[in-house]
């Protein structure tokens, strides 16, 4: 396809993953309300330090949970495990997998979960007289195809759980999504509608749409000379929208490669209302090719701080390997 028919297919779609959540969040009588709240908990370490801008960047195994299009900028096999720390105590783990199924589409499997400990009184006591468990997990399926050497849409499947002390609920859901690259790879400009589902009992999921840009600068070496791209700069910027409840949060992120082995990252997301969620974030990645039996591995090491003054300030590390 042409750029100029790409275009008019992105509009299409672009519309199309907009109108649908809308539409899904008004046919509950709670439509008001939202469960299983632990979706909101962005994943992987990256794009946190980057402010939580990454749904234009996408372009690891990260992007499972930020945009499923983005995964086919997999090259052959990507896995990934983060860990949050918080002073709230929170435990907050993120798992994802990408493989290349053919030249043209990506699958990708996800699981992201948040688990804390609340404790249970029957009267004003110093010691509890027992606790409960609080949270959830969603564990998915992703697929991506590529339309055209620019434009790319993709698609998660996944089924959520939730334990709210004795109550348990389920739930199914989607996340869709679409990424337009332009200006020789290097304008990114996606879009991903997230969480469309419910639970069963019938509340909403924290159904939103997040939309992004991202500007990237990568060496390009010539095919005969046997180097791999390396990442150098990228700029994102995100817009995240919730449809059921909430406030629009705003997200910039830089990212800076040194010798293609030491990145330095920092954003900053602001919104209204409230409880506004307004800080500065920072991180830096690491990446090392593994010796011997391991010399085709890329691994790569990944920190963010992420100020929260709802739970408190919160350190992700992660794990990206390259195989």
């Amino acid at each position: 396809m042409s750029l100029k028919q790409d275009l008019k297919l992105f509009c299409i779609i672009f519309f199309a993953i907009i109108a649908f959540p809308a539409f899904a969040a008004d046919i509950h009588d709670d439509a008001g309300t939202t469960g299983a709240a632990f979706l909101k908990i962005e994943a992987g370490s990256r794009p946190a330090g980057m402010g939580g801008a990454f749904a234009g960047l996408a372009n690891d195994v990260n992007t499972i949970y930020w945009n499923p299009a983005g995964l086919t900028a997999v090259g052959q096999r990507q896995f990934t495990a983060m860990q949050n720390f918080s002073i709230a105590d929170i435990s907050n783990q993120f798992l994802g997998y990408a493989q290349k199924f053919s030249d043209r589409s990506t699958w990708g499997a996800s699981f992201l979960g948040a688990f804390t400990e609340i404790e249970r009184r029957r009267r004003a006591t110093e010691e509890p007289d027992s606790t409960a468990t609080v949270g959830g997990f969603a564990a998915g399926l992703s697929i991506a195809y590529i339309l055209s050497p620019q434009l790319s849409v993709g698609a998660t499947a996944k089924t959520i759980s939730q334990q709210l002390d004795v109550e348990d609920s389920i739930g199914a859901a989607a996340d869709v999504g679409m990424l337009l690259r332009i200006v020789d790879n290097r304008l990114g400009v996606g879009i991903a509608a997230q969480n469309l589902g419910v639970l069963d009992t019938g509340e909403n999921l924290p159904m939103n749409v997040r939309g992004g840009f991202a500007y990237q600068v990568r060496t390009e070496p010539t095919p005969d000379s046997g180097r791999q791209p390396q990442d150098l700069f990228a700029l994102a910027a995100d817009v995240n929208y919730p449809i059921v409840a909430g406030y629009p949060t705003f997200h910039l992120g830089a990212e800076n490669w040194f010798y293609n082995m030491l990145a330095l990252r920092v954003g900053y997301s602001f919104s209204q209302g409230e409880n506004p969620k307004n800080g500065l974030t920072a991180g830096f990645g690491l990446r090392r090719i593994g010796d011997a039996s391991l010399q085709n591995v890329n691994f790569q090491f990944d920190y963010a701080f992420v100020p929260d003054q709802a739970v408190g300030n919160a350190h992700r590390v992660s794990l990206l390997l390259r195989f």
